[in-house]
């Protein structure tokens, strides 16, 4: 069973959704995917805390596999008779100060609390096992991969037609779906910055909704990707970027620095409006494609791959061996 964060209908938690997906595909599992659509009030929970344990008792699973941790993770390890397996993604065991306080403070403590709990535990990134008070020598790094079957570039021009962008100027991707956490404030102020130098360039901000057959094609549209987020664990629209080979242009958060290594061009700095400006600048007037998807290949960053590795975790949990 796998637990996700979330609703059926909305489109967030998308590279979980897809590898449950994959689990039942490739490896001819039987997979259950639990939403658990509401994490906040205490009534709900209660609710919840229902629900989970009648699914638990109909499906019968063998593990139950929680993507992200504070309260799924938590929920999961109380309510279920079997091993669990806990994802931790990034700003679950990451300082996230624009929560608040009492907040960041509460679900970083109920992340905790759940690994002690877990019979396996991935981290997506090396920074974030680092974050575990405990287990660390017991975690797996295993990143969530990109389909590099379904990331496949776009020439820039047909992709743009497709877009409707032939009358754009150059377009910088930011995923703004988390403003605070991700610093949109940053990335408008790079962008103000840049247009007043004379630079022809705009931000496209993704807020959700974007579907994953449309986003290789958005991607090509595009001149370069932005990122400057206060806090990541292994952000996928850095190696979706890649795999359209599309440059990137990020502060040194999460994993980014690693799997950028060799990529050109593109550029890690600090999470500094001006160093951003900069190296977006040098960027957009190279006005060339980047060597992402090859380095992604030659890294091993494709889903599949990573998909049975956590697999192989899952089974061997499932049998006592976690």
């Amino acid at each position: 069973m796998v637990v996700i964060p979330g609703r059926p209908e909305e489109r967030t938690m998308v590279f979980s959704r897809r590898q449950a997906r994959a689990l039942a595909e490739m490896h001819n599992a039987l997979v259950e995917v639990y939403f658990l659509e509401s994490r906040t009030s205490p009534i709900a929970m209660l609710k919840e805390l229902r629900r989970m344990k009648e699914t638990i008792r109909r499906f019968k699973p063998e593990v139950v596999h929680a993507h992200y941790g504070t309260v799924t993770a938590l929920l999961s390890v109380l309510v279920s008779p079997v091993p669990v397996v806990i994802t931790f993604h990034g700003s679950d065991l990451n300082h996230t100060p624009h929560d608040g306080f009492f907040r960041d403070l509460l679900g970083r403590l109920m992340s905790q609390s759940a690994a002690l709990g877990a019979t396996g535990i991935i981290c997506v990134s090396e920074q974030l096992r680092d974050r575990l008070w405990w287990k660390r020598k017991r975690v797996r790094i295993l990143p969530m991969g990109v389909e590099l079957r379904r990331y496949i570039p776009v020439p820039r021009d047909e992709a743009r037609r497709r877009l409707g962008w032939s009358a754009r100027p150059q377009v910088v991707i930011f995923n703004a779906t988390a403003p605070a956490r991700k610093r949109l404030d940053i990335a408008q102020q790079v962008e103000h910055k840049l247009q007043a130098e004379g630079v022809s360039m705009e931000l496209e901000l993704l807020q959700g909704g974007i579907t994953q057959e449309e986003m290789p094609v958005l991607l090509s549209a595009a001149d370069a990707l932005l990122m400057c987020s206060n806090s990541e664990g292994s952000p996928t629209m850095v190696k979706e970027a890649m795999a359209c080979d599309l440059p990137v242009v990020t502060n040194d958060v999460g994993d980014v620095k690693d799997r950028l290594a060799g990529v050109s061009p593109g550029a890690v700095v600090s999470q500094d409006p001006t160093e951003l400006s900069k190296a977006l600048r040098s960027v957009l007037l190279e006005a060339r494609r980047s060597n992402g998807r090859a380095m992604a290949v030659r890294n091993k960053a494709d889903a599949e791959s990573l998909d049975a590795l956590t697999f192989e975790l899952l089974l061997s949990c499932a049998r006592g061996n976690g």
